[in-house]
């Protein structure tokens, strides 16, 4: 009885090189985010997204829209909703604990989301390659596209906040409309 590889049809395995392929580059490139750099005399390792994260604000944002590329790339080779909703919940914690100063950054070195997200994919691929699951990809798009609304409405609650405070400040300052004077 031949085994399932050796028995595969050409383009089974195609298929089966075009994934291995998508893996290994995702895989590099969650590695540059995630686990480039070792810190001398350590074992630590760290990314671009630690380093990102050291800018105030902007920088973890920059890494979150950096990282959703994996996600991007699981949808289109594939992924359920489950594994998508896991990638972005292991995103979601690393840009909100990454927005507390010192902790978040330390965390983002620790928590490693990128590298969590491709072992998932990668998990994910190997149980796809059994043809008797079911793809439903539009959830998937549905998944990313409540993620990113949920990031604008944050992101839109925070400026409405400064906001609220800058004008507060004016208000105890003495300051009055130009139309009222």
């Amino acid at each position: 009885m031949q085994s399932k590889e050796t028995s595969a049809s050409p383009i089974a395995q195609q298929e089966r090189e075009r994934y291995e392929r998508s893996l290994n580059r995702l895989d590099a490139y969650a590695g540059r985010m995630d686990s480039q750099f070792r810190v001398p005399g350590t074992n630590i390792r760290f990314g671009l997204d630690p380093i990102l994260g050291l800018l105030p604000g902007l920088g973890d944002l920059i890494a979150l829209v950096l990282s959703l590329y994996l996600v991007v790339e699981a949808v289109r080779l594939g992924a359920g909703g489950g594994v998508v909703l896991r990638m972005l919940a292991n995103l979601l914690a690393e840009f909100v604990i990454g927005l507390v100063p010192v902790l978040g950054d330390i965390f983002d070195v620790v928590w490693k989301a990128n590298d969590r997200n491709a072992r998932l994919l990668r998990r994910h691929i190997t149980e796809k390659l059994d043809p008797d699951k079911r793809q439903r990809r539009w959830f998937s798009y549905l998944l990313i596209a409540g993620f990113g609304a949920l990031m604008i409405w944050l992101l839109a609650a925070l400026a409405h906040e400064l906001l609220l405070m800058r004008l507060m400040e004016a208000l105890t300052q003495g300051w009055v409309p130009a139309a009222t004077v």
